[in-house]
């Protein structure tokens, strides 16, 4: 039996699980190829080994956990330096040293975008701060995209970009009604084939009455092919504040690595700002579009070492690369922590909610009041990005469009990144931009708890549906997406509608599971407040599960919609945007040879 340091850090991951019968399993490493005939219950109980730890700690938690060991750790150790001597498990030493070896990549110049949309005086605080902050002379260009309903915002953001311009060392373009007018008839002229998922994806009379979120960002996208892009929501400041708290090393793997703090009120809340010594552009700019070798040794000032991996998720671990490109970097949120609900404090770890149960303004206060540090305290790595207020994208590279118009438009972008590009990662930073808006929200924890339907739900059904073992070729990729998209659409009414209740069972399933557990965590915070929310959650999810859902029910849904309309409104969009997607690379190829056009002609500048 091999004689193994008590600090090596092993898993059981990565395995194909083939049935043999009722009572033997093949068990087959991708790893290295080796097989070893098991029995189903002992694969049972090493399911729950495939984060790495050591031997002893694995030996510990199924000693505790499963009756048939009856409390034995020996025996517990024994079956898993059995394994372990049949070359069935993952090494996190041997992540390491993959990863050790990181290749020159050299980084594309950056292009910063401000998205606007009816909030002009927002707008020139952003400008103000960006010419006190920034610096701005280091990008390639600059750019603010106006998506503004009402002509006189419009009229005013035209103007704010032109005093900027009075005042900075860099020019800004101001992407207004004509100039995105004037690149969509480019596309639509140069590329007929694809007018109608050009259409789609940038008409804005196909969205009226709709909130496009993402329409502005892929127009940040068209606008920066080739580019490192530094997307910038309007009701920021450009400062780095930096986290409450820090800690050394970096993190892998999304599960409970963010962290938040929670402010009485807005004198507590800027006196807490720690700013840094640079500004967030720059900060972006840092290792946004850097390989992971490269990211790991300039984040964690030197090699990973393998203690850093413990309980982080080995086949996640396992698929990285040296070269796996940092496509997406983010950053924490000071202020507002841009959601919708307060929801958001379900996802935290149990420091984070002993502080929000025991924060001296009460927890309702905690959450309700908007003034919030939510982010990383380390670099942290991970597979699925988001959206922060400030999001970095490395445009160099082949990325998705955004659905145009609703929330839940970065979930599906994150999903379609990496069923692109399986081997990518998104890096987010351990500082924050001030986040906050000029207008009144009104969030209160009695909004409903239980999940509702949309376009998370796709971007649930693509990421599931990632097989990391496929070639890596974006391309490709993006249009099995298309024609995935369209297969969808075709099915019958009947269907369409099972798949949604099943996907958003799911979801609620998910749900439910987090709320067990962060309540089983309660008991010993002594919070009847936390307690209570919690239980609510519980009774309310367990409802919605019990119920059968229509997509009726779709937040946004016309009040007397019917399943018929609803569905004919969803083919609808999926063909659109299955349209968009199969000429994707075409747009992006024509949008850079206009965009270029846009900006030598000078019609980009404000007038």
């Amino acid at each position: 039996m091999t004689d193994t340091p008590a600090n090596e850090l092993v898993a059981f991951a990565d395995c194909e699980l083939i049935p043999i019968g009722q009572s033997i399993m093949l068990v087959i490493n991708r790893a290295n190829g080796n097989q070893q005939l098991m029995n189903p219950q002992v694969i049972e109980g090493l399911k729950t080994c495939t984060n790495f730890n050591t031997i002893a700690g694995h030996a510990a938690y199924l000693a505790a956990t499963r009756p048939e060991l009856n409390g034995k750790q020996e025996m517990a150790e024994g079956a898993l330096k059995n394994l372990q001597d049949a070359g069935m498990l993952l090494y996190a030493r041997d992540v390491c040293s993959r990863l050790a070896e990181p290749a020159p990549c050299p980084l594309a110049p950056t292009r910063a975008f401000v998205i606007t949309c009816d909030r002009p005086a927002a707008v020139e605080r952003l400008l103000d701060s960006l010419l006190r902050s920034a610096k701005l002379s280091q990008h390639d260009a600059l750019f603010l995209v106006d998506d503004s309903r009402d002509p006189a915002n419009r009229a005013a953001n035209c103007e704010a970009v032109a005093n900027f311009n009075l005042r900075s060392a860099k020019d800004m373009f101001y992407v207004g009604v004509e100039a995105q007018q004037a690149l969509l008839s480019g596309l639509t002229e140069a590329l007929p084939d694809h007018a109608a998922g050009a259409r789609f994806l940038l008409d804005p009379s196909l969205w009226e009455g709709k909130k496009t979120f993402g329409r502005s960002r892929t127009l940040c996208l068209l606008l920066s092919v080739g580019y490192r892009a530094l997307v910038m929501d309007d009701d920021i400041l450009c400062q780095t504040v930096l986290p409450p708290f820090n800690e050394n090393g970096v993190g892998i793997g999304s599960g409970g690595l963010r962290k938040a703090t929670f402010y009485p009120d807005e004198q507590a809340f800027w006196q807490a700002a720690k700013p840094a010594d640079f500004d967030p552009l720059s900060g972006h700019a840092s290792l946004l579009g850097s390989n992971l070798g490269q990211a790991l040794q300039s984040a964690n000032n030197g090699a990973l070492e393998q203690a850093q991996l413990r309980n982080v998720n080995a086949a996640l671990a396992n698929v990285l690369q040296a070269d796996s490109p940092v496509l997406v970097t983010q950053c924490g949120s000071f202020g507002d922590p841009g959601t919708g609900g307060t929801n958001w404090a379900l996802y935290l770890g149990e420091e984070s909610v002993q502080r929000m149960v025991q924060a001296p303004h009460g927890m309702t206060a905690a959450l309700e009041n908007r003034l919030n540090w939510l982010g990383s305290t380390k670099p942290n790595f991970f597979k699925m990005p988001f959206m922060s207020q400030l999001t970095g994208l490395d445009n160099s590279q082949l990325l998705p469009p955004y659905f145009p118009a609703f929330r839940g438009e970065d979930s599906l972008f994150g999903a379609m990144l990496v069923a692109m590009h399986h081997h990518s990662m998104a890096l987010e930073y351990p500082w924050s931009v001030p986040h906050v808006p000029l207008e009144s929200r009104e969030i209160t924890m009695d909004s409903p708890i239980a999940a509702t339907g949309g376009i998370s739900l796709f971007s649930r059904y693509l990421t599931e549906h990632i097989d990391y073992k496929d070639s890596n070729n974006p391309e490709h990729a993006l249009k099995r997406i298309a024609q995935d998209t369209l297969r969808i659409a075709a099915r019958s009414d009947t269907d369409l509608i099972l798949d949604y209740r099943k996907e958003l069972a799911r979801g609620h399933a998910d749900q439910l599971h987090l709320l067990h557990g962060q309540l089983a965590r309660t008991k010993k915070l002594g919070s009847s407040e936390w307690e209570a929310y919690l239980t609510r959650g519980i009774e309310e999810v367990q409802r919605a599960i019990s119920q059968s859902h229509s997509p009726t029910e779709i937040p946004g849904a016309a009040a007397d919609a019917t399943e018929a309309e609803m569905l004919t409104e969803f083919r609808t969009m999926a063909q659109g945007f299955a349209a968009a997607l199969a000429g994707w690379v075409e747009i992006r190829d024509s949008a850079s040879t206009l965009s270029e056009q846009l900006i030598q002609s000078r019609q980009l500048m404000p007038r």
